[in-house]
Formats: structure tokens, sequence, C-alpha cells
């Protein structure tokens, strides 16, 4: 089994699915050349980052180390076993089952086990040229701008109407492309718009893609492995894929759903690794429950197998009474707390009102108070846990310098209607709730009133996010594991369902454009850096409160669970449950 433990640095792991199919690809120094390589390679050594620790154990004194590892190897060699079904819970409510509109179908349902995809990634891969194999058999780059990919031989969809289990074809790669590309409400289509310039299929299995320019993040979670905007649909399905019964080639066949209840998953006989006996578990079920204490209660009541802990400080009781019985997964998390302000509009469209948000804006409490100072406040507008990419403390400090009466002078000079009650508002969870009450406290050291507005997911993104119609907001986003989105929501066009997110500053584009066809990674680093502290220069509105300590307990029969500190969905077939 993996052991996790948090690092506040480069988070790293050994990837159990690269060592099963041998499929972590990596580009050679000659152009075009790429060589396959497993976990143990050289070429793409990874070191483990993060560790499960047994609830309610002490951390062992050190003449017990050699017979901890020694149980922790002979754990690790145990042999995987067919069958059972793996119990989880989903937080939030769903619109419809498009993966590719809908954000719990994209990161936690049908994305992760009905529909399959080309290629997925792991963090701190160099998502210019690595990758991990899905669908793919193999990927050529030719060119900076010509990307092959070669099918698997034998995939066939689910059996059932009106697909009835017929052959993947790359027809259906091109297809899905496309609809990504015209899909006007599509979560994230970014690679299809911004960066694809054709797809086709000049053979049953064969996908070339031709890009519009290099692609910096081209294997990265949001680009060619997003979990959603990647799906390879049937050609059948697609323009009803919001109602009509999901049916694809991935490792799971949707076979039970209410929606917005719960959601059954059962293992394809026909998916592509089933020879290796792959996946392992037989059904994975899915029950909404939104409310955290609920949440608590079913796991321990065995009802859920794994929770991610909304709020910290309910962790201690959960170890403390479960003991030995579970194991808990401890990182820090790619996903991050912003303060938004709609720069589209008055008042945060003068740079005055925005530096006034700076001089209130105290950071650390987030951390504190929502979380128990467990995790990082990053020095700007960066996840923490993407190392390369941050920046020095001592050059932003000055930035975020709390003072509520320059606050008030900058908001005087600026015109700011006093009387005007700014709204907050967020997604309905308790970190959010929690987070939109902080910056209403910190608004009112400088004068300003406000109202807080917590919303259901799908009405806020689509009442709200997407219209624009919309003051401010505090809220968690997923995590992503590369800085194109981070730096792409800053931009005048994000290519996302959030559209209004960040500072659209004309000469601040320019350099996010660049950064995105920077190939060099040394390069990229420091244009992403320099990017970073004009963003500050210019206050921007999108202000990173904080990345979190995640805890995610899980039952100890739950075995070879893969963590990831990103949001990106894995299909996770080599997990087990030894029951």
């Amino acid at each position: 089994m993996e052991r996790y433990q948090p690092v506040l640095g480069r988070l790293r792991r050994y990837g159990r699915r690269q060592v099963l199919r041998g499929s972590v690809g990596v580009m050679a120094g000659s152009a075009g050349a790429w060589l396959l390589a497993c976990s143990g390679s050289n070429n793409n050594a990874r070191q483990p980052a993060q560790t499960a620790t047994t609830g309610g154990a002490s951390p062992a004194p050190a003449g017990a180390a050699s017979a901890a590892a020694s149980a922790a190897a002979k754990a690790a060699t145990a042999a995987p076993k067919r069958g059972g079904r793996l119990k989880q819970a989903y937080v939030n409510s769903t619109q419809s089952l498009n993966p590719v509109t809908d954000s719990g179908q994209r990161l936690s349902l049908g994305a992760m086990h009905v529909w399959d995809r080309l290629i997925s990634t792991r963090l701190n891969k160099d998502t210019a040229k690595e990758y991990v194999l899905e669908a793919a058999q193999s990927v050529e780059l030719t060119d900076p701008t010509t990307v092959i990919f070669k099918l698997k031989p034998g995939m066939t969809y689910h059996n059932r109407a009106p697909v009835d289990g017929r052959a993947v074809e790359a027809d259906d790669v091109v297809k899905s492309e496309i609809y990504v590309r015209d899909e006007k409400r599509a979560g994230n289509n970014a690679f299809q718009t911004g960066s694809m310039d054709s797809v086709t299929a000049p053979d049953t299995q064969t996908v070339v893609f031709k890009l519009k320019g290099p692609n910096a993040y081209l294997f990265s979670g949001t680009q060619l492995a997003d979990p959603g905007a990647q799906c390879i649909f049937p050609r059948e399905l697609i323009g009803n894929l919001d109602m009509a019964w999901s049916v694809g080639s991935g490792p799971y066949e949707m076979v039970d759903y209410q929606m917005n209840v719960h959601y059954l998953y059962r293992r394809f006989a026909g998916y592509h690794e089933a020879s290796k006996g792959l996946p392992y578990i037989d059904e994975r079920e899915f029950t909404v429950i939104t409310d955290s204490a609920a949440q608590e209660a079913a796991f321990r009541s065995e009802q859920i197998h794994l929770w991610l802990i909304p709020v910290n400080n309910m962790l201690d009781p959960v170890k403390r009474d479960l003991g030995s019985k579970i194991e808990i997964d401890q990182y820090l998390g790619l996903s991050m707390q912003t303060i938004n302000a709609n720069v589209t509009r008055p008042p945060w469209n003068d740079a005055r009102v925005r530096e006034a948000l700076y001089r209130v804006a105290n950071r650390q409490q987030y951390l504190d108070l929502i979380q128990g100072g467990e995790g990082v406040v990053p020095p700007g507008p960066m996840p923490a846990g993407l190392a390369d990419y941050q920046l020095d403390p001592k050059d932003t400090q000055k930035y975020f310098q709390q003072d509520p009466k320059a606050a008030k002078q900058l908001l005087d000079a600026a015109g700011f209607d006093f009387n005007h009650e700014i709204e907050i508002s967020t997604i309905d969870t308790p970190q959010n709730d929690q987070g939109c009450q902080i910056l209403q406290q910190q608004l009112s050291q400088a004068g300003v009133k406000s109202k807080v507005l917590p919303m259901p997911l799908a009405e806020w993104l689509q009442g709200k996010i997407v219209t624009g119609n919309w003051d401010t907001f505090v809220a968690y986003w997923p995590g992503y594991d590369s800085p194109q989105v981070p730096l792409r929501l800053q931009a005048t066009e994000t290519r996302h369902v959030h559209k209004y997110a960040g500072l659209k500053d004309p000469a601040i584009d320019k350099l996010i454009d660049q950064s995105e066809i920077t190939l060099d990674k040394d390069a990229r680093i420091k244009l992403v850096k320099d990017i970073q502290i004009a963003l500050l220069e210019k206050y921007t509105p999108m202000i990173y409160t904080q990345n979190t300590t995640t805890y995610q307990p899980r039952w100890k029969y739950v075995r070879d669970y893969e963590v990831t500190p990103a949001t990106i969905p894995m299909y996770r077939v080599e997990m087990w449950l030894n029951q």
C-alpha cells in the first residue's frame, strides 16, 4: 500500500498504476521521440510524499521503526482480490448526467467511472511532455503542434442501447472534441477552444490533433487529461448527454441512479484492462449526503467507506473513536480558497477599491478560523502546492499589509458609496459560509456593509457565475495540477465557466498567453513568477487566502487507494476491498 506524508514543497509518490501498466510517457531529447518507462526509471523517478496513518496512533518511536517498516512492507505486498461494493458520499448536487457541463459528473461521478479518456496525469509531471496512458496505446508528438494518439485495440462500449457494445473508434474522439469545443455550457473547454486547431481521424484507431501553437500544459489535468472535457463519448449520445443513460467504455457501467439521491456503477467486463483483473472492486455506489454531520455519521456506521473531512476539527473525534479500524490520508491539498471581486462592474474596476480589499483581508484568519491553522497561506496568486512556481514571501508581504484606516481612505478617495451593501455569494458549504462571514467582518472594519448569500452549487454557477451577476464571493476551487487555470482565470478570456474571476488586464493577458507556449520549464517558471508580481502590482481581485491540510479517513479494508492533492479524478482501478 502506498504511504503518504504531508510536505510543503513538491508532492511526489510512486504510482502503482504505472507499475502495473508500464504507461508513463516521457518525450525524449530528440524531437518527436517518445519513451515508455515504468515508475522505477531514472527518467521519471518519484518519491512518496504522503503517508496514510492509522487513526488514533501516535508516531512510532525510533526503536520500533524497523518493525513498523516490516509491517508496512508486508501490507503493501498483500495480493489484491476482486469483489465488493465501495460506498462513497457525494456532497453537492447535480443537474444532469453530462460530465462536460455538470461539475459533479466531471469531478466525482460519471467521468471517473463510465467514460474513458486518452490519457490521465499525476502531479509534478512535466506537463509539456509527460502523461499516463488510458485509452491511448501510444502518443507521438511529431512537432510542437502535432499530437498523434493510437487507441488501444479491441476497446468496446458498454452493451446498452443505442450503442450496444460496438467498438470504440477514433471518430468518436473527434466528435467528442468538437462537441466540447462548441458546448457553451462547458465547465472547461480550454484545450478545445484555446489550443486545438483541428482534430481528425485518418483511420479507426488514430486521432491527430493539430494545435494552434505549442502548449506548455498539453498533458495537464485541465488540457488533454481533463476528466470531463476529454471524455470519449459514443457519437450516438452526443447532443443527448444531459439525460440519456450514460454509456461509455470506462471501467464501470452505470446500472442505477436517482438524480441527487444515489448513483450505482458496476464493473465493466469489457474494460480494456480487464485481462489484468481490473478494476478489482465490483461495484461503486455514491449516496448524496450534503450535511457534514450526516457524512460523519455515515462514515462511522460504514454506510460510506471513505470521507473527505470538510472541517478539520471533525477529525479528532473520529480518530479517537475508530482508532486502528481506519487509516487517514493526510496531505497539503491544491484546492484553494479565494476572495473574488467582479472587476467588470463597479466599484471593483477601481484599483483603489481593490487595494482597500487587500488592506482588510487578513488571510491568516481564514486558515486559523476555518482550518485551525492547518495549511499554508500562499505568498502570491498561485496554489502553495505548486512549489516550483512560488514567490518569495519577502517580495509579496508589502501587498498584504493590514491597515483598515488606509482602506477607508482609499475608499473615500474612490468615491465609494458606504450606503451600498456588497453581496458576498458562495457555494453553501461549512467552509465557504465561514469564509464569507470572515470577509463580512473584515470589510466592516473599513465601514463597508455587506450581506452573505449561500447557494447550492448548480444554482450559484448558473445564476451568478456564468451571468456575471455577482459582486464578490468567497469559495474553494478545485485543485489544479499546473499554473494554467489559476493564471487563465485572471485573463480577459478565461476559457472557463468562471468568465469574470480575475483582473482582465491586456498587458498581463499577453504574459499569460506567452506562459502557455513556453515549453522550457525553467523559463516558464520565471515567467509565471513575473506574472504573479504583475497581478499583485495591480491588486488583482482574486486573492488566494489558503491551501489547507486535507484529511481523508477511510476504513482500513479499503486498500491501494491513490491520493491526489489535485482535483483530478482518477479511475483508481487498482483499489480493492480486503473484506
